[in-house]
């Protein structure tokens, strides 16, 4: 086999080898800061492949912005794979190294250093690196657009009134002179027009009126507490009734004396009425159970009386029958 051939077939095997391998490797530079402790970029494996995730951090002699490279792969929610220090040299320190198959996907690869990994990014430390990979696609990151603001145009309000103009008719022209032709003479005259001037309309404003606003006043409606009486029982009622007939029998059984104008003037004889009322109506404020009560207690009294009387009468015819027998005696 010649030199050509060999060529040849060299050249092709490259040709294939760019053709079934999805992706070219990339690279871009991380600048890590406080205000930055990663950087994430968004890939796709458009077929099953095999990804590899390098850095390259050199030395602190050759990268005055060192800083210890750490490197994750991720899909969705879910980290993948990370790595520290596995790519090692004494002319590469601290590099990062994620080699491994992946399925058809969207995954992204998060840069970032060792003390923000290790510590939740609460330590930030300045410093870049080289990051490069391969096996995937890249997704651009799309660059946002500014969007023009919009100043909205303020409408009126409902309370200003403003006039809708009215379109003005703009007068229709009339001709000045109209030819004429005599068929008599075969001449032609002129009759003379005079225009007319149409009147101007002035625009006749239109009012928005607002809607009338008709404020309704409810009365409070007061509500009367009903006052209940209290239910009286039976013997309560009995007893109501009872001395309401004790009040008419009363006023029924009191005697007035009326004084007789003829002897109103006589001195003392309005004062000798009274006491005789009242002797007369002595008794008249009882009821009729009482005064039976009072007159039973009357009757006992003076039967009492009359027996006391009668004994010491008795008593006394007695002792007048001793004292003469014994006159008789004596004599």
């Amino acid at each position: 086999m010649d030199k050509r051939t060999k060529l040849r077939l060299f050249l092709i095997f490259l040709l294939i080898g760019f053709i079934i391998s999805p992706a070219f490797a990339d690279e871009t530079t991380i600048n890590l800061d406080a205000n930055t402790p990663y950087v994430d970029i968004p890939i796709e494996a458009t077929e099953p492949t095999t990804i590899t995730i390098q850095t390259i951090t050199g030395t602190p002699q050759n990268n005055p912005g060192f800083v210890d490279s750490w490197i994750e792969l991720w899909q969705d929610t879910i980290r993948i794979a990370q790595d520290d220090d596995s790519a090692y040299t004494p002319t590469n320190i601290l590099a990062s190294i994620i080699t491994r198959p992946i399925e058809t996907g969207l995954y992204f690869i998060r840069a970032t250093s060792f003390a923000a990994a290790v510590n939740n990014y609460n330590i930030r430390p300045n410093g870049t690196y080289i990051l490069t990979w391969s096996g995937v696609t890249t997704i651009p990151t799309p660059t946002p657009t500014p969007t023009e603001s919009i100043t909205p145009t303020p409408e009126p309000t409902p309370t200003e009134l403003t006039p809708t103009p009215t379109p003005t008719p703009e007068p229709t022209p009339l001709p000045t002179q109209e030819t004429v032709t005599d068929n008599s003479n075969n001449e032609e005259t002129f009759v003379e027009v005079i225009p007319e001037t149409l009147p101007t309309l002035e625009p006749t404003p239109t009012l928005e009126l607002e809607p009338e606003i008709v404020e309704q006043i409810s009365e409070q409606e007061t509500l009367e507490t009903p006052v209940i009486e209290p239910e009286l029982s039976v013997e309560e009622i009995q007893e109501q009734i009872q001395e309401q007939i004790d009040l008419e029998y009363i006023a029924e059984n009191t005697i007035e004396l009326e004084l007789p104008t003829a002897l109103a003037d006589i001195p003392g004889i309005a004062q000798v009425f009274a006491a005789t009322e009242a002797i007369l109506n002595v008794g008249s404020d009882m009821t009729e159970e009482q005064r039976e009560e009072s007159q039973s207690v009357v009757v006992g009294a003076i039967v009492v009386t009359q027996i006391a009387s009668m004994a010491s009468a008795a008593s006394v015819q007695a002792s007048s029958k001793r004292n003469q027998s014994k006159r008789t005696r004596n004599k």
